[in-house]
C-alpha cells in the first residue's frame, strides 16, 4: 500500500522552521492546515533539526475520496514523564517508541447533541525529550488503517 508523508511545522522568517511530526498516512488521505494558527511555547535542535519541544497545533485529517474530514489535534509537552505505559492493554509502537491508542465516543452540544468519535495516539520520544500526543476527532468513525498507518509515523 502507498504511503504519504507529511511534515507538520511551524515558524517564521525570523525563527526559521521547527518541526511537531511528520505523519505518514495511506493513500487517499492528506493533512490540511487549519485557520488557528500553531502555539509554540519551546523549541530545541536535536541532531541537527530543529523541533517544537512544547506547543499546540491544530489540523485537518481528509479522506481525498470521500471528503470526510476529521480534526487532528496535536499537543507536544516537554519531557517524557507523561506517558504510564505499565500494564497497558493494546500497547504499540510509534516511530520505535512504546504508545498508547485511546478510542472513545462521547456526546457533544449544548441543544442539539450529536455523537463525535475521538483516537488519541499518545508516546513519549527519548530522542527529543518530548511527550507526543495526537487526537483525532470526527463524526465519523476513523478507520483502522489509518490510525495504523500514523503509527509508522516519525517523532525524531
Amino acid at each position: 500500500m502507498k504511503r504519504n508523508r507529511f511534515e507538520l511545522f511551524t515558524g517564521n522568517i525570523v525563527i526559521g522552521t521547527y518541526r511537531f511530526v511528520n505523519l505518514v498516512l495511506p493513500d487517499g488521505w492528506a493533512v490540511q492546515r487549519s485557520r488557528a494558527p500553531s502555539d509554540v511555547y519551546y523549541t530545541g535542535v536535536v541532531q541537527g533539526k530543529a523541533w517544537v519541544t512544547e506547543g499546540y497545533a491544530h489540523y485537518y485529517l481528509t479522506n481525498l475520496v470521500t471528503g470526510d474530514r476529521s480534526d487532528l489535534y496535536l499537543e507536544v509537552k516537554k519531557g517524557i514523564k507523561g506517558l504510564d505505559v505499565a500494564g497497558q492493554a493494546g500497547l504499540k509502537s510509534f516511530s520505535g517508541h512504546p504508545a498508547t491508542i485511546k478510542w472513545r465516543s462521547y456526546a457533544t452540544g449544548i441543544f442539539r447533541k450529536r455523537e463525535v468519535k475521538e483516537v488519541v495516539i499518545t508516546t513519549v520520544c527519548d530522542q527529543t525529550s518530548r511527550t507526543i500526543s495526537i487526537q483525532l476527532v470526527s463524526q465519523e468513525e476513523l478507520p483502522r488503517e489509518v490510525v495504523d498507518t500514523l503509527l509508522e509515523s516519525e517523532c525524531h
